[in-house]
């Protein structure tokens, strides 16, 4: 009888794990449509102007003066604009990468030295044509998302990309550009989703480790 009970005590939390993760895993898509919504919702002219406000608000920080090898995310659709961050590096002669998705659905940190090197990759987003990865680490690495949490928490795009490579790769700095209205109290996470250090928006510079 005994025996008996401990295996349908061993069912039971096997099927509440299941549902945990369902439940998890549909409120992460919940959120995520809202979060799309509300970045899409954002005039054309006030997201080049939160842009370009945000772009000043990371390069004031100390980690970005002081980082020599940066790994930066090229902008895509209605996320914030980093083509002119992207060339600003350039001539600043920083190390730069940006992520390519291979074929195997793996992202990895791709050199980037020139613009003209870039052709469109994965959904369209521009990448270099090169498959080496950037050898080394990373001072910083400047992060896209869907949202995020005053705490550091941040949702992405449900592929996992970052995630999976984070667990992988040392960074000195994870750093979050991210407009204002995609700043929630609270996110559907877990913990394989990485925290970041700082979030950067238009309007603050929130630094999750203090």
């Amino acid at each position: 009888m005994y025996g008996k009970t401990l295996k349908k005590k061993g069912k039971h939390h096997f099927w509440v794990r299941i549902l945990e993760h369902t439940t998890l895993a549909v409120r992460k898509a919940e959120t995520r449509a809202k979060l799309k919504q509300i970045r899409a919702s954002i005039p054309a002219e006030m997201h080049t102007l939160y842009s370009k406000t945000i772009t000043r608000n990371l390069l004031s920080l100390p980690e970005m003066q002081t980082a020599r090898t940066i790994f930066l995310f090229i902008s895509y659709g209605n996320e914030v604009h980093t083509h002119e961050l992207l060339k600003y590096f350039l001539n600043e002669g920083k190390i730069l990468a940006v992520p390519k998705i291979l074929p195997t659905k793996t992202m990895i940190a791709v050199p980037f030295s020139r613009w003209t090197d870039l052709v469109p990759g994965e959904l369209g987003i521009l990448t270099p044509s090169g498959n080496i990865p950037h050898a080394g680490d990373f001072d910083v690495v400047i992060t896209p998302g869907l949202g995020f949490s005053p705490e550091g928490h941040r949702i992405g795009y449900g592929r996992g990309y970052y995630d999976k490579w984070f667990a992988s790769h040392k960074v000195n700095h994870k750093i979050a550009i991210t407009f204002e209205e995609q700043i929630m109290a609270k996110l559907p996470v877990d913990d394989s989703d990485i925290m970041m250090d700082i979030i950067v928006t238009e309007k603050r510079i929130i630094k999750t480790k203090l």
